[in-house]
């Protein structure tokens, strides 16, 4: 998946350690309905689990997608034999100059499927992750003539992950084993759609008219959609009175309860959004996918409930005056003060720690690629007065420190702020208005520092 170019260089140990480290780390809307914790109830028997079948899932994956890019588009990077083989071996890991949409949201999304492959045959979350590596091995050695990307091995590994565990979940709360007729054939359709793997082997073992009781666990505590079109202003470097007037769409999500709910197993509770806009380098210009990997709670009443919490997260923005995403995990605390019958406040402190992030540069050292990619650490503030189950009052506040390990040297500083307005106008329909701000500041080994400003300004009409 990817074309290559100028600006590789090899991968130095210190990527290695990344990964080993990354790797060992790891271990209508519906109302949100509160509850009173039970005991910890029992998980459900494991499924079997099918490894063969799922690496010769993964391999049919990766020789469908080659065959499309070899045969039917004519992708140079697609025309591969055992000397490119053996050469991608022996040069080892690279950093590659693939646009940013491509790395940052086509790998994620790629690796998802692996992952579903795996989930589908009997795997956890955690067992999923050897074969999502496995496939992006696969893709990285000998699907392209171009030397394997250490970006794109973890960009998909960890952004499949995510991806694909939030996808396959949302796939089993669409399934209903219990409905017939156009309804079963409607659901057995969007499941698909949502996890075309998981789709095909439904098809295969003959599960698609099966009537069966739907499992317990497909169906979360609590779940919650909205979505919001409307105008959108953003200015590079200017006020926004001179920036660039945009149209937009997006719909968001909430699957469970990271705040009160039960979490007994990784993305039990996890939320995330899409936007789409009309003028930006890609038709999606932001996506955030946050789920909860494990809970602790410190502190529980009928009014109040404070959690400790581990998060894993897959950021990306790319826009007309930013590019800025990755692979990110987090620790932090959660609070939810319950203010009356229907009125709640959500905190959320968290210490970020970014495995893989992409920003933008100006000194990339390549034609073909304007951002750097590093590591890097950094702070996140939430706060949410919500009514009724809707986000009424929303503010969230940022810094990150990242190190440019592939670009031409140096740091990133980044601010962002945000603070949303949505509130009810008759029934599921709202009216709102958001404000974003986004500072960087680059300093490079052997270049001047650059600074850059850009806001934003959204205006909408919502439905929940």
């Amino acid at each position: 998946m990817g074309t290559g170019g100028r600006g590789r260089g090899p991968w130095r140990p210190r990527g290695i350690l990344l990964i080993s480290g990354l790797l060992g780390g790891l271990a209508g809307s519906a109302r949100a309905e509160e509850r009173t914790p039970p005991p910890d109830a029992p998980l459900r028997e494991k499924k079997e689990r099918h490894p063969w079948l799922t690496v010769a899932e993964v391999t049919g994956i990766n020789l469908t997608l080659w065959a499309f890019d070899r045969y039917v588009t004519g992708k140079s990077w697609a025309r591969v034999d055992l000397h490119t083989w053996k050469s991608n071996l022996s040069t080892g890991f690279v950093w590659d100059d693939d646009p940013f949409s491509e790395n940052q949201f086509a790998h994620p999304y790629a690796g998802s499927l692996y992952f579903n492959a795996a989930r589908d045959n009997g795997f956890s979350f955690l067992g999923a992750t050897p074969f999502t590596l496995l496939g992006s091995l696969q893709w990285e050695l000998f699907a392209e003539n171009d030397p394997a990307s250490i970006n794109d091995i973890i960009n998909t590994t960890l952004g499949g992950m995510a991806l694909g565990e939030a996808l396959y979940r949302l796939s089993s709360l669409v399934l209903d084993t219990q409905a017939t007729g156009r309804e079963r054939f409607g659901r057995e359709l969007a499941g698909a759609m949502l996890s075309p793997i998981r789709g095909f082997n439904r098809l295969v073992r003959g599960d698609l008219s099966r009537h069966e009781p739907t499992p317990k666990d497909w169906r979360p505590e609590s779940f919650a959609s909205w979505g919001s079109a409307g105008y959108l202003r953003l200015a590079d470097g200017t006020s926004l009175g001179r920036g660039e007037n945009q149209f937009f769409a997006q719909f968001g999500l909430r699957y469970g309860d990271a705040f009160r709910g039960d979490v007994h197993k990784p993305f039990d509770a996890f939320e995330g959004y899409v936007r789409l806009t009309t003028k930006e380098h890609s038709v999606v210009s932001h996506a955030r996918l946050t789920g909860v990997l494990a809970a602790h709670t410190l502190h529980w009443t009928e009014q109040d409930a404070l959690r400790l919490g581990l998060f894993q997260e897959l950021g990306y923005m790319d826009t007309l005056a930013y590019e800025l995403g990755g692979q990110s995990l987090a620790a932090g605390l959660l609070h939810q003060r319950t203010l009356g019958r229907d009125s709640k406040l959500k905190l959320a402190l968290m210490v970020v720690g970014d495995v893989l992030v992409g920003i933008s540069s100006e000194h990339t050292g390549s034609a073909d690629r304007n951002y750097d990619y590093g590591p890097g650490v950094g702070l996140q503030f939430q706060a949410c007065y919500s009514r009724d189950g809707w986000d009424i009052v929303t503010l969230e506040a940022g810094v990150s420190h990242i190190d440019a390990v592939s670009g031409p040297g140096g740091v990133h500083r980044v601010h962002i702020g945000q603070l949303q307005v949505d509130v009810p106008v008759r029934g599921r329909l709202g009216l709102g208005s958001e404000v974003n701000y986004f500072r960087r500041h680059s300093r490079f080994h052997a270049f001047p520092d650059v600074r850059k400003d850009a806001y934003e300004l959204r205006v909408f009409v919502s439905l929940h």
